[in-house]
């Protein structure tokens, strides 16, 4: 059971996603400070669902002096500004959540809290569920965070910051997805077969392919075709068409826009 009073410095859709994901955990007993910053409206959502978790604050400092930990999530755009103005205990911790902003960079202005780390939480975060990257050496943190979500630990910013742009592959998957579930309709089927199908099959290739495939990904996706049947006609359609090496474009296109957020004016 964790029993620490987590402070939020910014609390937009992720930061309010955390905070769903942490007031519902059965091994969390603590308490959340909000700061209204730009969102007054997504903090009085959260006091009216978790009145007896959440305190509301105008200040950022006030919200951070009752913390045990601060989260910092804020836009890169405001980073510097917003943590400049913040003054740390010795004994905090800083969990550092601002996209395209190094923790290396920031560790300085976070002195002298005792620690801090970095994490690239989703909005399936307010559900506990799915990947939540962590960087850093803080084992209280990273047990923390594993609270709403599965951690995937990386060795270095570098990894993390190859492996942030992916979640900017979320809406495009569900457009993929959204094109079978509109050609299942085209075809005859309800919404809900078409959607459950589609989502489940996807659901279960991405959980057996996480099990089975070993480095050769080649390879796995030879095994998992039958010479001449339907899965080795689409893929060699796909290629054919170029659709992966598109994919791939796209995915270098989301890493540079990502990695540059709040540089020389970047949005």
């Amino acid at each position: 059971m964790i029993d620490l009073t987590l402070g939020f410095i910014g609390t937009g859709g992720i930061a309010s996603a955390m905070v769903r994901g942490f007031c519902s955990s059965p091994d969390f007993s603590g308490r959340i400070n909000l700061t209204v910053h730009k969102h007054r409206e997504k903090a009085d959502a959260l006091k009216k669902l978790f009145p007896d978790r959440i305190s509301v604050h105008e200040s950022n400092q006030t919200a951070a002096d009752g913390s045990d930990v601060v989260f910092i999530c804020v836009l890169p755009q405001q980073h510097e500004a917003v943590v400049r103005a913040l003054r740390f205990r010795a004994d905090q911790r800083v969990m550092h959540i601002t996209g395209g902003a190094k923790l290396a960079d920031s560790l300085a202005l976070y002195a002298p809290a005792k620690s801090a780390a970095r994490a690239i939480p989703l909005p399936f975060a307010a559900r506990r569920t799915g990947p939540l990257l962590f960087y850093g050496e803080d084992e209280m943190l990273a047990q923390l965070m594993s609270l709403i979500g599965t951690l995937v630990r990386v060795k270095s910013e570098r990894e993390l910051e190859i492996l942030g742009p992916v979640t900017g592959m979320m809406v495009p998957y569900y457009a993929l997805l959204a094109e079978s579930v509109r050609w299942g309709i085209d075809k005859g089927l309800d919404f809900r077969t078409a959607l459950d199908y589609s989502s489940i099959m996807n659901e279960t290739l991405s959980s057996f392919m996480r099990t089975d495939c070993g480095e050769d990904v080649e390879k796995f996706l030879v095994e998992n075709s039958t010479p001449g049947g339907v899965n080795e006609l689409g893929l060699k359609l796909l290629r054919k068409r170029g659709f992966y090496g598109e994919w791939r474009e796209v995915l270098e296109k989301v890493y540079e826009r990502y990695n540059s957020m709040g540089k020389d004016g970047a949005r």
